[in-house]
C-alpha cells in the first residue's frame, strides 16, 4: 500500500512558524520573571510555562529539519539582560501568564481546526491541553491569593424572554438606550483587562528601551491602550457596572535595559494583533449600534499603530519575514 506523505499546507506552516517565534520570545520574558520574582508560588507556574515553550521549540525544530524548512531565528538569551533589575510586579506576572495561556487556547484551537497532517494535529492537540493546564494553574493560584481580576458581574435572569414586536430596528433593541447584553459586557470587560495589561507592558517597555524611537512608540501605545480601556470602562459605568482598574503605578522605577528593543517591539506587535482580533470578534457579537461604532473606530487606531510598529521594525531590520507564497510576478520578470 502506498503511503501518502503530504507537505505542510499554509495553515500548518503558519501555526508552526508563529509558535516558534512566540515561544522563543516567551522564554526570555519568563526567565526575567523567574530571576526577579519574590513570590515562591510563581515557581511551578513559570517552570511549567518554560518547559512547554522549550518543548515546542524542540518539536518545531525537529519537524522543520525533517521538511528541510529553515528554522526561524526567533529570540534567545542574547535578547535578555539577565542582570537587569526587576521591572514588573508579581501581580502583573500572573496577569501576563493568564493572557499568554488564553492566547495559546485561542491560537492552538484555530490551528487544530485548520490542520490536516496527523503529526501537526497531534502537536496542536498537545499544545492546546498544555495551554489549558497553564491557564488553570494561573487562575487557581491568583484566585487563592485574592488577586484575580474577574470579568464584571451581572444579575441573573429571572425568566425566559423574547424580544417583542416585529419592528426590531425601530424599537430600540439596537440603540444605545437598551441595557447591555451579557455577551456585550463579556467582550467589553475582556477588552478592558487586555488593554490594561498592554498599557502596563508598554509603559514598562518605554522605561527600559534603548532606542529613542522605540521609547516614543512604546509610550504612544501605552496612551492608546489606556484611552481604549477608559472608553470601554465609561460604557460600563454608564450602566452602573463595575469596571476593572489599571495597575500602572505598581511598575518599578527601573530604567535599565531588560530586553532587546527587537524583542519588545515583537512582543507589542503580537499583543496588538490579539487586540485587533478581539475587537473584530466583539463587533460580531455586539448588537448595540454604538458599540459597533466604538469598536470600528478603535480598530482603525490599532491598525495604524500596528502599521507604525511594523515600519519601525523593518527600518531596524528586526522583522523576521514569515513564510509567504512565491511572488510569481517577480519570477516572470527574472528579478
Amino acid at each position: 500500500m502506498t503511503t501518502h506523505n503530504p507537505k505542510l499546507v499554509s495553515t500548518e506552516l503558519a501555526l508552526l512558524w508563529t509558535t516558534y517565534i512566540q515561544d522563543s520570545m516567551a522564554k526570555c520574558i519568563i526567565k526575567h520573571f523567574y530571576l526577579t520574582k519574590t513570590d515562591p508560588d510563581l515557581d511551578p507556574i513559570l517552570s511549567y510555562a518554560d518547559q512547554c515553550s522549550t518543548q515546542h521549540l524542540n518539536q518545531i525544530t525537529e519537524l522543520f529539519n525533517k521538511e528541510k524548512i529553515p528554522v526561524p531565528k526567533g529570540f534567545s538569551d542574547k535578547d535578555l539582560h539577565e542582570n537587569a533589575p526587576k521591572l514588573f510586579p508579581e501581580n502583573y506576572m500572573y496577569r501576563f501568564l493568564e493572557h499568554m495561556s488564553r492566547s495559546g487556547l485561542t491560537n492552538y484551537a484555530f490551528g487544530r481546526s485548520t490542520s490536516y497532517r496527523k503529526d501537526v494535529r497531534q502537536l496542536a492537540d498537545e499544545w492546546l491541553k498544555q495551554s489549558s493546564h497553564l491557564y488553570n494553574l494561573v487562575i487557581d493560584k491568583a484566585t487563592s491569593k485574592g488577586i484575580l481580576v474577574r470579568s464584571p458581574d451581572m444579575a441573573y435572569p429571572t425568566e425566559v424572554e423574547f424580544v417583542q414586536k416585529a419592528g426590531l430596528f425601530s424599537n430600540g433593541f439596537l440603540d444605545k438606550g437598551r441595557p447591555l447584553l451579557g455577551v456585550e459586557i463579556a467582550h467589553i470587560g475582556t477588552n478592558i483587562e487586555a488593554n490594561y495589561t498592554v498599557s502596563t507592558t508598554l509603559l514598562g517597555y518605554s522605561q527600559v528601551a534603548e532606542d529613542p524611537k522605540v521609547k516614543q512608540i512604546m509610550y504612544r501605545g501605552h496612551q492608546i491602550a489606556k484611552k481604549h480601556a477608559e472608553i470601554f470602562s465609561s460604557i460600563l459605568r454608564q450602566e452602573s457596572v463595575h469596571a476593572p482598574s489599571d495597575w500602572d503605578s505598581s511598575l518599578t522605577s527601573s530604567t535599565s535595559p531588560t530586553f532587546s528593543d527587537a524583542l519588545m517591539l515583537t512582543s507589542v506587535a503580537s499583543m496588538i494583533s490579539i487586540g485587533i482580533s478581539n475587537y473584530g470578534t466583539a463587533i460580531g457579537a455586539s448588537l448595540r449600534k454604538d458599540l459597533g461604532v466604538h469598536y470600528t473606530r478603535l480598530l482603525a487606531e490599532l491598525g495604524q499603530y500596528a502599521e507604525d510598529l511594523t515600519e519601525l521594525m523593518i527600518e531596524n531590520q528586526w522583522l523576521e519575514k514569515p513564510p509567504q507564497i512565491l511572488n510569481r510576478k517577480e519570477l516572470v520578470k527574472g528579478e
